[in-house]
């Protein structure tokens, strides 16, 4: 072996010499089902994939040569292999595309499932109704993905009062289906408002285990509400169609299930407004009845008609049964009234310091993160009974 040290960009070199060199990778056909089509720049990037293999590819200036490639479709491709030296990577560089009078294998199985679960009925079952304030929201998702961030960031920014609870599994992978079928079944057990499924875009293989039967069938047992927020706004897979919402990504199936405070707030003080003002048209209508009833007997007093036992008795009734429907619709509203005041007071602010937290404040600013604070820094913390001053040492 010599003894000799090559740079990186003279390996590329040497494995573009070798592979373009190679009459066996250039003027050739390919064959596979067309894949993650990707328009960039005037050029079509795509993969041409099979059960266990795939093949990057590209037709330099297909957009604007107006070429629509169909994801899904097996198709004939001819080329050559050429490696891209920068990135260390080979493509087949594609000079023409026929399409093969056959679906591909991802399609086939997408179209088969989907007619099985549609023949039995279970894409037309009734939709699950995704309450407007959640409390509970279970997430399954990768913990490590950026989908789970989204999530989280949105809930941040809107104040939510949520609880977040995080089932892991793989979004892709050979282990995927498994980790995701028990993640569905762990999130099953717990007391749950509703069920996120989120995952961020890919290609179709790699969103593959959102429409794996086993999976699919999984969902459909759980008992919560599901929306799902899986892929770009191009992706659709099964998993979408027996969610009980779908929305394109995970950030919109989050700003879709997460209520804002500030939208909490308002709806309070609207139906404060209504209450009040049912009241009062309540009792404006009650009082207009009474007065209508004086006015009748005293009509009856003047013309001296002698009432009879019945009459007197009836006109008994009538009183005890107004004082009685007055009383029940007091206790309605007031009970509704006492609600509207725990829904309120669950919201307040200061509320978790009765339950032994503190509220860490640094110059009148709320401290939220450890790293906003350093050594020496004195801060002010706020207990239920009062508030005391400290300073970091660490």
């Amino acid at each position: 072996m010599k003894d000799y040290t090559y740079s990186v960009t003279e390996i590329n070199e040497y494995i573009k010499d070798l592979i373009e060199g190679d009459p066996y990778l250039t003027n050739v056909s390919v064959y596979g089902e067309i894949s993650g089509v990707r328009p960039r720049k005037g050029h079509i990037f795509f993969s041409l994939v099979e059960e266990n293999a795939r093949l990057e590819c590209v037709i330099f200036g297909g957009d604007n040569m107006g070429i629509r490639l169909q994801e899904g479709r097996m198709a004939l491709v001819e080329g050559s292999v050429s490696v891209y030296i920068p990135h260390g990577t080979y493509r087949f560089i594609c000079s023409n595309v026929r399409y093969l009078d056959q679906a591909g294998m991802y399609q086939i199985k997408f179209e088969t499932t989907l007619k099985k679960l549609l023949e039995e009925g279970l894409l037309s079952r009734p939709k699950k109704t995704v309450p407007r304030f959640p409390r509970k929201i279970g997430i399954i998702t990768s913990r490590d993905s950026a989908a789970l961030q989204d999530v989280i960031r949105t809930a941040r920014e809107r104040k939510a009062p949520i609880e977040i609870y995080v089932f892991h599994t793989s979004v892709q992978g050979d282990s995927a289906r498994e980790e995701l079928i028990k993640a569905l079944r762990k999130a099953n057990e717990y007391d749950l408002d509703l069920v996120m499924i989120v995952r961020g875009g890919g290609s179709k293989e790699d969103l593959w285990v959102f429409n794996e039967e086993d999976v699919i069938r999984e969902i459909l047992k759980l008992r919560h509400p599901v929306v799902t927020g899986i892929g770009h706004e191009i992706d659709r897979v099964i998993a979408d169609f027996v969610a009980d919402v779908s929305m394109h990504t995970p950030t919109g199936a989050a700003e879709y299930v997460i209520p804002d405070a500030s939208e909490i707030h308002e709806d309070l003080d609207s139906f404060l407004e209504k209450l009040i003002a049912s009241l009062s048209n309540r009792f404006d209508m009650e009082e207009r009845r009474l007065e209508t009833l004086y006015f009748r007997l005293r009509m009856i007093g003047r013309r001296k008609l002698e009432l009879n036992e019945f009459k007197i008795e009836r006109v008994k009734e009538l009183a005890a049964k107004l004082r009685k429907k007055l009383m029940d619709c007091f206790e309605q509203d007031q009970e509704k009234l006492e609600s509207l005041g725990r829904m309120l007071e669950s919201l307040n602010p200061l509320r978790p310091l009765e339950r032994g937290f503190v509220l860490v404040k640094k110059e009148g600013e709320i401290v939220k993160e450890s790293s906003d604070l350093k050594r020496g820094d004195v801060v002010s913390l706020v207990f239920k009974d009062g508030t005391k001053k400290a300073q970091v040492i660490g």
